[in-house]
């Protein structure tokens, strides 16, 4: 049920404020008003004012023209709150005003709790990314020392065949040396044989003029028996 909230405005010498609006800024959601929502009152001439106000609690501001606007407070309006001034629910006790000063240091400490456990729930997660990334780092650099290792492996493996291609290089020079040596042999020996040929040759052809000359001197001494 709405509360009647009713009186004149007035300045600190008891005159009427004209030319100015009462506004209501809801500060919470009720089950009857949503919260930020804002209603207004122009008051007379004479200052009256009269507004039903539903269950809420409310910042009330006075709207001058040519001034800036003057914050007057906060009320709280219940189901049960009698009509009344606005000076009247200015002036009541609000519930920060009813709440023991215990109660309100444990929720305080029920929120800085919150606050502690919402940023150590930050920092868990910030841990748990971090690790992860820490065992990709570790996976990385293993993949990498066991490429080095082949690598190793692969380039050992190159210089062994490179020492066996020299070895069979060098194997391979030393056998045409020895073949080239034979080679050499065989032509000084050819040479040999045909130096012997020729002397073979001449020989025959001495013997052979020296028939020759027997035969003359056979025949001149047949003439000569004659």
């Amino acid at each position: 049920m709405p509360v009647l909230i009713s009186g004149v405005l007035k300045d600190g010498t008891g005159t009427p404020v004209q030319n100015c609006t009462i506004q209501l800024k809801a500060c919470r959601t009720s089950t009857t008003v949503v919260v930020n929502t804002v209603a207004s009152e122009n008051p007379d001439d004479a200052g009256r004012y009269s507004m039903d106000v539903e269950q809420g609690q409310y910042t009330v501001t006075l709207l001058v023209d040519g001034y800036p606007p003057s914050h007057a407070g906060v009320i709280t309006v219940y189901d049960d709150s009698k009509p009344g001034t606005l000076n009247d629910f200015l002036g009541a006790m609000t519930e920060d005003d009813v709440r023991p000063e215990a109660l309100r240091r444990f929720e305080a400490m029920v929120e800085e709790v919150a606050r502690q456990a919402s940023e150590a729930s930050r920092n868990a997660t910030a841990a748990g990314q971090a690790s992860e990334q820490a065992q990709t780092s570790a996976g990385q650099a293993s993949e990498s020392a066991t490429a080095a290792v082949n690598a190793a492996g692969a380039a050992e493996a190159s210089a062994t065949q490179a020492a066996s291609s020299a070895a069979s290089a060098e194997s391979s020079a030393g056998t045409a040396t020895t073949k080239a040596g034979e080679a050499s042999a065989s032509a000084a020996s050819a040479d040999t044989a045909r130096t012997a040929a020729a002397a073979s040759a001449a020989a025959a052809k001495t013997s052979e003029a020296n028939a020759d000359v027997s035969r003359t001197a056979a025949g001149d001494s047949a003439a000569a028996a004659a």
